[in-house]
């Protein structure tokens, strides 16, 4: 009979193994079909809205990156939406008038406010943002606009990178964030894309203008209105070549706080509209909006047995250890080749371990990533596992004693870093 243990190393490797290889498959299928080769009919007018509270340091990089685009000036407006900043982020922003940058200052009223008042002040065909430490490719905009062909697209995601990762929490994210662009371009191919993540995502303003401008939305205005798009049966595409480099927290405190708010807001947004669990919804509402809660329930289940089987094994080892009086040379070190137990649960671990280890591959080839990635793809195995978990019991305790999560806001950046 199988153990406990082995069951749920089974379960795992089976949803693990199951979606690797659909995913495999949908990939094949659409191998020709990665990127939008059509170019674009025309050029409509553009509005990218930067809102942004006390980013001084990052700012200016961004506005430079926005200028750069290669895009008809003309048909390009660039919008800097200062949320009663209390460093010189405005005085930043104000420099950059002369060069045809647009400048409002407000109260502070959170992100979704500095949106809504952006939206508001434009009259373009089309609307994205860009936060303020987020730095977008002179391409990606023009890779992005080929998708809104189809008139049944309401918005488009970028592909986000980490920018120069440097502490080990940010060589941990740069794994996490190339994974990201494979299996947000998967889910794009298969109509299942529930976040237009803030940096560079564009959307049609016709659907702000018909189903209502950004809401707060526990903080992550960006789940919801990809909610809101699937949840009237229109269609968000991916553009995997339309890169887009974000400086990532660089402390484990300020991670921490960030996927708080994230996973926080997936949740509660999710119950806000359960609706998309049916049918009538496809693969989202069958396939990846369960998965993703099957996936965290696996996970957070592994951790606890993980804890368990660390606690039983060595309050074992001190029993043991107490029976021969403490003498470390009583103990029996010896490891027996014949008692490793070599069956379908074995193999199904290490062919899980194998194609996650395909699917890195095939992640940093679409990504077009150069740089030497071993270290961090091996940080990444060692650690995000235990943090994913212990982030969403952080959640799964704010939402059971219905505590609020607020916006932690990050330190400044140091120039340095930042440099070209």
């Amino acid at each position: 009979m199988m153990s406990f243990g082995e069951i749920l190393i089974s379960v795992i490797a089976f949803v693990s193994l199951y979606t690797a290889i659909f995913f495999i498959i949908t990939l094949l299928e659409h191998r020709n079909h990665l990127t939008k080769r059509e170019k674009l009919r025309r050029y409509p007018n553009v509005c990218i809205i930067v809102p942004c509270y006390n980013e001084k340091t990052t700012l200016a990089k961004t506005l430079d990156s926005l200028l750069a685009l290669d895009y008809p000036k003309d048909k390009l407006q660039i919008m800097v939406v200062d949320d009663g900043s209390t460093d010189s982020t405005y005085l930043v922003a104000k420099k950059y008038i002369s060069k045809g940058v647009q400048v409002f200052r407000k109260r502070n009223g959170g992100k979704y406010t500095a949106l809504n008042l952006g939206l508001s002040k434009t009259k373009a065909e089309f609307v994205g943002a860009l936060d303020a430490d987020s730095f977008v490719n002179s391409k990606a905009l023009k890779r992005i606009l080929s998708y809104f062909n189809n008139p049944k697209v309401m918005s488009v995601t970028p592909s986000l990178k980490v920018y120069k990762p440097k502490s080990f929490i940010q060589r941990i994210q740069r794994v996490e964030y190339v994974l990201s662009i494979f299996f947000r371009k998967m889910y794009s191919l298969i109509g299942s894309i529930h976040v237009t993540p803030g940096p560079f995502s564009i959307y049609r303003k016709a659907f702000f203008d018909k189903y209502g401008h950004y809401k707060k939305a526990y903080l992550t205005e960006d789940i919801e209105v990809a909610l809101r798009i699937q949840s009237h049966n229109y269609i968000i595409e991916n553009a995997i070549n339309a890169y887009v480099y974000t400086v990532s927290p660089k402390t484990f405190k300020s991670l921490f706080y960030q996927r708080r708010r994230w996973y926080n807001g997936f949740l509660r947004n999710i119950k806000d509209y359960k609706k998309l669990f049916s049918k009538t919804h496809g693969n989202l509402g069958m396939y990846t909006l369960p998965l993703a809660f099957i996936s965290i329930a696996l996970l957070i289940v592994s951790l606890g047995y993980l804890v368990y089987k660390i606690i039983k094994g060595l309050w074992e080892s001190y029993l043991y250890a107490r029976a021969v009086n403490f003498d470390i040379f009583r103990f029996d070190f010896k490891v027996d080749l014949f008692l490793l137990n070599i069956n379908t649960v074995l193999i199904l671990g290490v062919l899980t371990i194998v194609i996650s280890i395909l699917i890195i591959i095939i992640a940093v080839n679409l990504s077009k990533e150069k740089e030497k990635f071993a270290l961090s793809y091996v940080l990444y195995m060692l650690v995000y596992g235990v943090l994913f978990g212990f982030w969403w019991l952080v959640v799964l305790f704010y939402n059971l004693t219905q505590k609020e999560v607020k916006w932690e806001h990050k330190k400044p950046i140091n120039k340095k870093s930042l440099s070209a």
